[in-house]
């Protein structure tokens, strides 16, 4: 069996190139075919390899080892329309023209690859389960949106590639409680963000619109490792019921040792050129906080004998997503020097003033054939985790809705599950009024709190430039999970 363990994990470590991260916060949807079949309430079931992430004590209750390969596909539509603004960046004696915008959309919704392998055992150790698995955790990886498009001083490209190595260990007082913890190191391969900036260096400049002096800014980084743990509980005061609890406890932050690249729009400006103290750099620290998760989990079990014929589960889960308050590139005194014009670029924030999320799952199996074909289904919502004002193109954070639908057949020691699941996020208008995202211009002379007219433009007095995030989004996921297990050796 240890052989077993080395093997799946060295499968993983050369099957999995690539992984995926985001929303809902930054996640979105359940990982596995089995829980992704009931809307992700699988807090108290947790009965396969996905149990490292939804509760590690359900281990305990496994019979058999289980090896379990699984892969999710999807396509997350996004579209942008930004409000019609006054380009005073182009005002013609003291008028300024309103500029429509067209709509934008994701050109990146497809997604091929979220892959999960991992095996799972007693070991031979009575009231004991163990485990180890390679996965990346759910969500939309990758964003594009056209430079030039309405969206552009926000974002115009994301891309997150991210695993969670996991090892766990789960106990258990014969049929009435459990335990669990997994250990996991979780991978950022490859960081990339990418939006435009106005790099304008004089006094009283605006550009709400489009900028001589647009810069292109990307950050492309990594973080070999981050760690994070996993505890978790069960407990059945009746045959029929079955309560769990469990959460990430570690509070941590993503911190990516970056490159930044600033390539002006309009070439015949030439090159920009990146330095520190006078040598030429271009290491950045991008930091993103994480949050900590809270599961609680009531299950109903309907029982015919001693077997389960269906189960109806209500899940609740807590994120502390009031973390990020903002996503920051820390410069370290980076000067950038274009046509002889030097900017100092200080820290960049950008801000989110994110806020905690309760998500409400209910999901159930329903045994048709025993042995041969299981069905399941469920519903979930999630409040926002960003208010209007504060909302962008990178992460859809409007409330979230959806269901899904999923089976399971069996072929003796084999079980494939597919699962269905959509998640609809309705629109998101933020008024002129309200938009409290500002376009990103690092040599700006206007200073806190913004109110001196020789500096700062008139027309934008009390705010460091101009708010870019006025406009209507929408986003709808379509997520196809696909896993395969192989149990044997039961106990």
């Amino acid at each position: 069996m240890k052989h077993l363990f080395i093997v799946t994990l060295g499968l993983g470590l050369v099957a999995v190139p690539r992984a995926v991260w985001a929303d809902g916060g930054y996640y979105a949807g359940a990982l596995g075919a089995r829980a992704a079949g009931r809307a992700g309430a699988f807090a108290a079931r947790a009965d396969d390899i996905t149990a490292v992430h939804f509760n590690p004590a359900g281990l305990a209750k496994l019979e058999s080892t289980i090896l379990q390969v699984g892969n999710r596909f999807s396509n997350n539509s996004y579209s942008y329309t930004r409000e019609p603004t006054l380009d005073w960046g182009h005002a013609s004696n003291g008028v300024a023209p309103l500029v429509a915008f067209d709509q934008v959309n994701n050109s990146a919704a497809g997604q091929l690859l979220e892959p999960l392998i991992g095996v799972a055992s007693t070991l031979g150790l009575r009231n004991w389960g163990f485990a180890l698995a390679v996965f990346a955790p759910p969500g939309i990886g990758r964003e594009e949106f056209p430079v030039g498009g309405g969206q552009n001083y926000m974002m115009v490209r994301r891309e997150a590639i991210i695993l969670n190595y996991a090892a766990s260990a789960a106990w258990k007082f014969g049929d009435l409680f459990g335990i669990g913890a997994t250990f996991e190191c979780i991978t950022v391969p490859r960081l990339v963000y990418s939006l435009v900036i106005d790099g304008s260096p004089f006094a009283g400049a605006a550009n709400p619109v489009s900028s001589d002096l647009d810069i292109l800014a990307t950050t492309t980084g990594s973080d070999p490792f981050i760690f994070n743990a996993i505890l978790g509980a069960w407990f059945r005061p009746a045959p029929w019921l079955e309560l769990a609890l469990s959460g990430q406890v570690v509070p941590t932050d993503v911190a990516t040792h970056s490159r930044l690249s600033a390539v002006p729009l309009d070439p015949s400006f030439g090159t920009l050129v990146l330095t520190r103290n006078g040598v030429p750099a271009d290491d950045v620290t991008v930091r993103l906080p994480m949050p900590m998760l809270a599961r609680f989990g009531v299950r109903h079990r309907h029982l015919v004998g001693n077997r389960e014929r269906f189960d109806v589960e209500l899940d609740l889960e807590y994120e502390t997503w009031s973390r990020v308050k903002r996503f920051s590139v820390e410069t370290g005194g980076l000067e950038a020097n274009l046509q002889g014009q030097v900017v100092k670029i200080n820290r960049i924030d950008i801000e989110k003033h994110w806020r905690d999320t309760l998500a409400v799952k209910l999901g159930g199996d329903f045994v048709v054939v025993p042995d041969r074909w299981t069905m399941r289904g469920g519903v979930y919502f999630e409040t926002a985790v960003s208010d209007a004002s504060y909302a962008q193109v990178d992460f859809p954070g409007g409330q979230q809705i959806g269901a899904s639908l999923g089976t399971s057949l069996f072929f003796r020691r084999w079980e494939v599950a597919m699962a269905y699941q959509l998640r609809f996020q309705p629109s998101v208008h933020v008024s002129e009024a309200s938009a409290l995202v500002y376009q990103q211009v690092p040599g700006s002379s206007c200073l806190p709190p913004y109110t001196d007219p020789g500096t700062c433009n008139p027309h934008y007095l009390g705010q460091p430039s101009p708010a870019v995030n006025a406009g209507t989004s929408r986003a709808q996921s379509h997520f196809l999970s696909l896993a395969f297990l192989y149990r044997f050796g039961a106990q």
